[in-house]
């Protein structure tokens, strides 16, 4: 690989860190519950597996993690939501990439190769990509969430409902300190997060989709 290919893939991996990192600060509240809050980053980690490919967007989700904690800081809160975050784009990543193997796409970044069909879009591909990135997105958050992030952040202060003050990393040290049951607090999680979920998987996924075709007019 030239230097120059390879400083070129390292710009396009700043620039789409930074893409997704402003796209972040775009929030909508769920009416459900306000502390979550549904934002487009992951637009740009689907399009940086298009344009760079896997290993490439590794790299921006890992630019992006660093560049915002530097730039928001360290509360253990904010650090609950980064973890989560980095799992919603290890999910896409990994949906999509399946996507691709269940139908048959032998796609090339854009970076290396420009698709003559890529202004192609059927209706098979926007199906199967959107299920499978909004199936592996809820219930891998789903599962981080129940198992490890709510606890978490539930015995962190301010939000802290420990009786006994300690910080639980785990639902099976967590429920016996507080005041939820097994069945009280998977439907209350389930209940929060996977509507939520489903509807961000949906809405990247289709958006994505919509920008795909157009993603060849780009000067790479």
């Amino acid at each position: 690989m030239s230097n120059y290919l390879r400083l070129k893939k390292m710009l396009y991996v700043v620039s789409l860190a930074a893409v997704s990192i402003v796209l972040s600060l775009i929030e909508i509240p769920w009416p459900l519950a306000s502390y979550l809050k549904l934002d487009f980053s992951e637009i740009a980690i689907l399009v940086a597996l298009l344009v760079l490919g896997t290993k490439e967007t590794l790299m921006v989700v890992l630019v992006r993690t660093v560049a915002r904690r530097i730039f928001r800081g360290f509360d253990p809160g904010e650090l609950v939501g980064e973890m989560l975050a980095m799992f919603a784009s290890f999910s896409i990543i990994f949906a999509y990439n399946l996507s691709r193997k269940v139908l048959k796409l032998n796609e090339k970044p854009l970076l290396y190769e420009v698709s003559v069909n890529g202004n192609k879009m059927h209706l098979k591909e926007i199906i199967v990509t959107t299920a499978m990135i909004t199936g592996f997105l809820t219930v891998i958050l789903y599962a981080v969430n129940f198992f490890v992030a709510t606890p978490l952040y539930y015995t962190l202060p301010p939000y802290s409902v420990s009786i006994s003050g300690r910080v639980h990393f785990t639902v099976f040290s967590f429920i016996p300190d507080s005041p939820f049951t097994y069945g009280q607090f998977f439907w209350t999680t389930f209940t929060l997060y996977m509507p939520f979920n489903i509807f961000k998987g949906i809405l990247i996924s289709i958006i994505f989709m919509m920008l795909k075709p157009r993603m060849k007019y780009l000067e790479l």
